[in-house]
């Protein structure tokens, strides 16, 4: 049985919990019409900054991903440089390739999976 990536998880949650807060909103301001109460801005305004929020600390935890990534492989290639009996096997590269990918996505889908999955909880709780 193969294990779950992280990345895959947090995609899981999104895609469970999108739907519903997506529908939820454009209920809630279809319902408002021309003339929102100032709930209805608020949540606006707060869909609006999370989006913002959520690309920019993506962003940022995906390029320090990178640079991590970047890192371990200038360290890997040295020291095999250096002791060339320990260098990693093309296989290994790969296999390596493949986790610093994961690592990279994982650190971008974080915060997008933390603030659907808050907003679907929020919502819901609002509903009660």
């Amino acid at each position: 049985m193969t294990r779950r990536s992280h990345s895959t998880t947090q995609l899981s949650q999104v895609a469970y919990a999108a739907p519903f807060v997506i529908a939820d909103r454009l209920l809630r301001f279809a319902m408002a019409g021309p003339n929102p109460s100032a709930l209805d801005q608020r949540e606006w305004q707060r869909m609006l900054d999370e989006k913002w929020t959520a690309a920019v600390q993506g962003s940022w935890a995906m390029s320090g991903a990178v640079w991590e990534a970047y890192c371990e492989a200038w360290f890997n290639a040295m020291s095999g440089a250096w002791t060339p009996w320990s260098m990693p096997s093309p296989a290994d590269w790969w296999v390596r390739g493949a986790q610093s990918g994961e690592r990279i996505l994982s650190a971008g889908l974080a915060p997008v999976a933390r603030t659907v999955s808050a907003n679907r909880r929020r919502l819901a709780r609002r509903k009660t």
